[in-house]
């Protein structure tokens, strides 16, 4: 009969339909569950060289977190420094900095009086850890470095120098009151989820948007945790803003917008022209890059004369 065949046409079409609907459901989670896991995943490379590669003396240090996890870095101690400077990597980076010439940059704090720490985040170079968690839980890394910067050097004033997702690390730690004088952000982001919609913009936004929701119940991972924007606001000491004119990652626009959403005018921001890298500009200026660095912390922690130096190393 006519109005039977109909209604098994139609059934027929609504189960074809509904079976269609279902395979595209299912594709979209299986992706966006391999994005989350290629998101978190670290990757880790080694760490190539040591400050003796340059002639400097070093100590290997190992650190835990609060949340029991051992980091490992090491620590050059400049004596007399008036101030120490730890180094927070950026991501797929370690403490030598990958094509950044980090050591280099630990050398000449070194010859310009300060003590350095650097050390590898979680999932890093020679750290513990497995997987990336976006910030939620390298905050931690980033305040137990400090906290033992603070136990080894007492009163020494402490600055923080990070790059990339370093950079964003320290302006949330100084957000949330890490004992430090002045942050040095080179190339930080405004935001994580911002960075990663970014890397993967080819990605379709529903696949991109659950793959967010399952880094957080697959993979403990947020990428809402590092939020540098809302941060800045609570940063109560001064920040160095850095970032190269053409970064092809995160562009300047990111520091300016942080710059101008920071309560102290104390902020300072250096874009540096006719650079196209990501966190890099060390590596093509090291001079000026230095001498900028050390004159935003002469600022705040200026320099004793050589006349008192010497008085103060006669006395002792």
């Amino acid at each position: 009969m006519p109005g039977v065949r109909g209604k098994r046409t139609f059934t027929m079409l609504t189960w074809m339909a509904l079976g269609a609907v279902a395979c595209v459901m299912l594709s979209t989670a299986i992706a966006a569950i391999f994005l989350a896991d290629a998101i978190t995943r670290s990757r880790r490379v080694r760490v190539q060289g040591t400050p003796a590669d340059l002639g400097l003396r070093y100590e290997e240090i190992q650190f835990l977190t609060s949340d029991r996890l051992t980091l490992r870095g090491w620590f050059l101690d400049s004596p007399g420094a008036r101030a120490t400077v730890v180094l927070v990597h950026d991501l797929g980076c370690t403490r030598t900095g990958r094509n950044r010439d980090m050591l280099a940059l630990q050398r000449d704090y070194i010859r310009r009086g300060f003590s350095v720490f650097a050390f590898d985040l979680r999932g890093h170079g020679e750290s513990g850890g497995k997987r990336d968690t976006l910030g939620r839980e390298e905050r931690l890394d980033v305040q137990a470095a400090v906290a033992y910067a603070r136990r080894r050097t007492g009163t020494t004033p402490i600055f923080l120098h990070g790059f990339g997702f370093g950079a964003a690390l320290t302006l949330e730690a100084a957000a949330q009151g890490t004992d430090v004088t002045g942050v040095i952000a080179d190339s930080p982001f405004v935001a994580m989820r911002q960075y990663m919609r970014h890397q993967y913009r080819r990605v379709p936004g529903p696949v991109f948007a659950l793959a967010s929701f399952f880094t957080r119940r697959l993979f403990r991972a947020d990428m809402d945790a590092v939020q540098p924007i809302r941060a800045i606001e609570r940063v109560t000491m001064p920040v160095l803003f850095i970032h190269n004119e053409g970064d092809p990652e995160v562009p300047p626009a990111h520091t300016l917008n942080l710059a101008a959403a920071s309560l102290d005018p104390r902020v300072r921001v250096w874009i540096v022209s006719d650079l196209m890298g990501h966190g890099d500009a060390f590596r093509h200026a090291p001079e000026q890059y230095v001498r900028r660095c050390v004159q935003f912390v002469d600022e705040l922690v200026p320099a004793r004369p050589a006349s008192y130096t010497a008085t103060a190393q006669a006395a002792g």
